[in-house]
C-alpha cells in the first residue's frame, strides 16, 4: 500500500493531466479501490449504499443492498446507512442559520450508539458529500473521519468508490478532498 504522501501527491499531479489521462488513472485507481485496498468489502458496500440511496438510484440500492446482506451487514447497519443519508439529506448549508445547529446534531448522531463504528460513519457521510459535490460536507466529514482515527488512506479510499457512482462530477471534488484534508482538525471524538 503506498504512503498516504504518495496517494496525495498522486491525485494532486493529476490535476495537471488532460481528461483522457485523468480518467485513465481514476478507473484504474476505482477497479482496484473495489477489489482491495484499506477499508474492507463490508464497509465499502456501506459507503456504496450511502451514495446510492442519496443518488436514489433504485437499481443500485437494491444490488449494494443485496451485496452488502451477503457480506453479511446486519440489519440495524443497513438501517443506520439510511439514517445517515437522511441526516445529510436534511443538513442546510454552510454559513447559514441553520449550520451550526445542524453540526451539533450530526456530532451528537456520530457519537451516539450504534453498530456502525465512528470513523465509518463519516466515511459513509464524505461519500455522500462527494456524490452531492458539497464542499462544506467534504471538510467536515473528512476531517472528522481524521478525527475518529481513520488513516489519511482510508478517507482517499473512499473517492474512488464516488467515481464508481458518479462519474465525472465526482472528479471535480478531488481537490476539496486535499484541502480538507490539509485542513485544521475538527476535535469531533469524545
Amino acid at each position: 500500500m503506498s504512503s498516504p504522501d504518495t496517494f496525495k501527491q498522486s491525485l494532486t499531479r493529476a490535476r495537471e493531466y488532460g481528461l483522457e489521462e485523468f480518467l485513465e488513472i481514476i478507473s484504474e485507481m476505482s477497479q482496484v479501490s473495489t477489489r482491495k485496498g484499506i477499508i474492507d468489502r463490508k464497509n465499502k458496500e456501506l459507503i456504496t449504499l450511502g451514495m446510492a440511496l442519496t443518488k436514489q438510484c433504485r437499481r443500485c440500492i437494491d444490488i449494494h443492498t443485496k451485496e452488502a446482506i451477503r457480506l453479511h451487514v446486519m440489519p440495524g447497519e443497513l438501517t443506520q446507512v439510511r439514517k445517515i443519508a437522511l441526516f445529510l439529506k436534511a443538513s442546510p448549508r454552510e454559513g447559514g442559520e441553520m449550520w451550526e445547529s445542524w453540526e451539533d446534531s450530526w456530532r451528537e448522531y456520530v457519537l451516539g450508539r450504534g453498530p456502525i463504528q465512528h470513523h465509518v460513519r463519516e466515511l459513509i457521510a464524505l461519500g455522500i458529500a462527494l456524490v452531492e459535490q458539497r464542499r462544506d460536507h467534504i471538510h467536515l466529514h473528512a476531517r472528522a473521519a481524521l478525527d475518529f482515527g481513520a488513516p489519511p488512506e482510508e478517507i482517499f479510499e473512499v473517492m474512488p468508490i464516488a467515481l464508481l457512482m458518479d462519474g465525472a462530477p465526482a472528479l471535480s471534488q478531488i481537490p476539496h478532498l486535499v484541502d480538507a484534508l490539509d485542513g485544521p482538525p475538527l476535535a469531533m471524538s469524545a
